[in-house]
């Protein structure tokens, strides 16, 4: 009797304990008590008790490694709310499932937080496709109260999401684009594709309020984001991606590089030390080469102009985001587009037009230093996130885990958010 007493269950009895050691099973009965409320599992109203039971098995957390079920007649009533005869509500069956207690249904969602689901099915001894069920109706019913969080500073990056088209699709649509807070360097949102209106759709949710109060967003050079933060955002400085605006210089430099090559005459030594292996010593910074790259480039200036030309205009750029004041890389960046233009370097003339262009926007690194680094890094975690789960069939099932892995979407951190409303 009193091991009885150590399971004790809202509105139900413990009637017996039957335990079935060969089998690794303990299965408890449970009795109503004929004196308590019978609510309605819908609506939550009172209900007309006299229209039967029927037999529910409820897994429920394991006991000493013993698979452990729920044995009980769940009884049903006429609603007058929802005018029909429902089953009633019984508190400790999980909203995720109706043959899972609340208590199993947690547990499971909790190792679904830190591991994949194919490797807590094994753990728990349970299928694949009921754990992933779980996993995802526990999301989504957390997803219903959660709130993103109020933000100053954000940056906006895309990461790759899968790779077969729906028909109508373009390749934007294969994206999330992925919003991380600054401050708190979390990911607080994720929209589909990487268009104008992924962006639109996070500041529709914060509201205008919200929007009036983000002071800084980093992003890369998609014109798409540009588009979305001047519409929504009027007091926020857009701030680029230094790592992106450095890879288009590279690539301009790379370009560079191919047309000095094929400049060269055939068989000379010249054409040789200029090949595309060497690509990745070219744009390398000085002080970041080996002793034998070093002894590469000098032997390749030491007797073209043009070659030692393009090696001053890649330093200077390397330097040019190490300036403590606009105006000092202001001055840097005349000086290459004077380089660029006495040798008619044109893919490096081409890249200098258009930085010179949107000089307003890249300006505004120098007054607030931030990037998409943190975006990035994410995206390492995302990738991971998707190998480690073979892949995702089901896109808002992937937004989801990450929001719940990088994000708030979870345990840890659904408390105690003061938040804007999804």
């Amino acid at each position: 009797m009193r091991l009885l007493r150590v399971f004790q269950f809202a509105k139900y009895r413990t009637l017996d304990i039957k335990e079935f050691l060969s089998k690794r099973l303990i299965e408890i009965h449970l009795d109503r008590d004929p004196q308590a409320e019978l609510n309605c599992r819908k609506c939550g109203s009172s209900m007309a008790k006299g229209h039967g039971s029927y037999k529910v098995r409820i897994q429920h957390m394991p006991i000493f490694m013993n698979h452990c079920y729920l044995v009980l007649r769940r009884h049903k009533g006429w609603c007058s709310t929802c005018k029909c005869v429902r089953s009633e509500a019984v508190d400790f069956i999980s909203e995720e499932s109706p043959h899972k207690s609340v208590e199993y249904s947690w547990w499971v969602g909790r190792l679904c937080e830190v591991a994949p689901v194919h490797e807590v099915a094994d753990a728990m001894n349970e299928s694949s496709a009921t754990t992933w069920r779980l996993d995802y109706n526990r999301m989504k019913r957390m997803l219903g109260k959660y709130k993103i969080p109020k933000v100053r500073r954000i940056c906006v990056d895309e990461v790759y999401a899968r790779r077969k088209k729906k028909k109508g699709e373009t390749r934007d649509d294969l994206f999330f684009t992925v919003i991380c807070d600054l401050d708190t360097r979390r990911v607080i949102w994720v929209s589909s594709s990487r268009r104008k209106e992924a962006l639109d759709e996070f500041f529709l949710i914060i509201g205008k309020k919200a929007c009036s109060e983000i002071e800084v967003v980093a992003t890369d050079l998609h014109e798409g984001y540009g588009a979305s933060l001047r519409e929504h955002c009027p007091n926020a400085t857009q701030v680029w991606d230094r790592f992106h605006i450095m890879q288009i210089f590279d690539d301009a430099v790379n370009e560079t590089r191919k047309d000095l090559h094929s400049l060269s005459e055939q068989g000379s030594e010249e054409r040789r030390l200029s090949r595309g292996k060497f690509r990745f010593t070219f744009l390398k910074k000085k002080s970041k080469r080996s002793y034998e790259e070093a002894l590469h480039i000098d032997a390749l200036v030491r007797d073209n102009e043009y070659f030692l030309k393009l090696e001053l205009i890649k330093e200077s750029m390397h330097e040019f985001f190490a300036c403590r004041r606009a105006s000092d890389a202001r001055e840097i960046l005349k000086n290459i587009g004077l380089w660029c233009w006495q040798c008619q370097f044109k893919p490096l003339m081409k890249w200098h037009y258009n930085m010179s262009r949107s000089w307003e926007t890249v300006k505004n690194y120098f007054s607030h230093r931030v990037t998409t680094a943190l975006s990035e890094g994410m995206n390492n975690v995302i990738k991971t996130l998707k190998r480690s789960g073979y892949g995702y069939r089901n896109m808002h099932y992937f937004k989801l885990k990450i929001l719940q892995r990088c994000g708030y979407l979870n345990s840890k951190y659904m408390e105690n958010l003061q938040t804007h409303p999804v």
